[in-house]
């Protein structure tokens, strides 16, 4: 059964993207820049959870793919990402997603976005992980000059399965209410 666990997060306007590694069975961030304009802190396990190296890596490396997805508008690679069993907290499925995502890349320019995660659950024998985040999601509408927040979360959970690599299965978390758009589910992903 999936735990819950507490976490608390800084967003803010610089994170920097890290990487997992296992030093006397302790997992510490290790800060590297993925993008200058994208950008995610790992933060080391929740107590308690147990995750090897490479896992922990291929868990990372999944976000980082997502964020080159999102920053080259790139909807196919984007998609590839999520599982075919995907369904989020609004009961929407992966052609949902993909059509919110469209809708993302059809209205706003320069995506970028900031993100702080943690590995708060994971079943090597399930081949489930859940990650905890909270992030924000910045745009330039078209025809703008200065960046818009599109979205943020706070504490929301994406739950990742093993499918040969790691996939989005869902999420889950309270939804929060987004300060430039009526559209409550217009950013399915983070």
């Amino acid at each position: 059964m999936l735990r819950n666990a507490l976490f608390i997060s800084q967003v803010g306007a610089l994170f920097i993207a890290s990487t997992l590694s296992l030093q006397s069975g302790t997992a510490i961030a290790e800060e590297t820049q993925l993008t200058e304009d994208f950008s995610m802190v790992m933060r080391p396990p929740a107590e308690g959870v147990q995750v090897d190296d490479n896992e922990a890596q291929d868990i990372t490396n999944f976000f980082h793919h997502a964020e080159r997805a999102i920053q080259s508008e790139n909807i196919d690679a984007l998609m590839a990402l999520y599982s075919d069993e995907y369904t989020n907290q609004r009961d929407g499925d992966k052609q949902f997603a993909a059509e919110l995502w469209k809708k993302v890349f059809a209205r706003f320019d320069n995506i970028s976005s900031r993100h702080s995660m943690k590995l708060i659950d994971y079943d090597r024998a399930a081949g489930l992980a859940v990650t905890q985040c909270s992030g924000l999601l910045f745009g330039m509408p078209e025809g703008e000059s200065k960046p818009v927040l599109i979205d943020r979360w706070d504490d929301q959970r994406h739950i990742l399965i093993k499918e040969g690599v790691w996939k989005l299965l869902g999420d889950s978390g309270e939804s929060t209410s987004r300060s430039t758009d009526t559209d409550d589910s217009l950013h399915p992903l983070f």
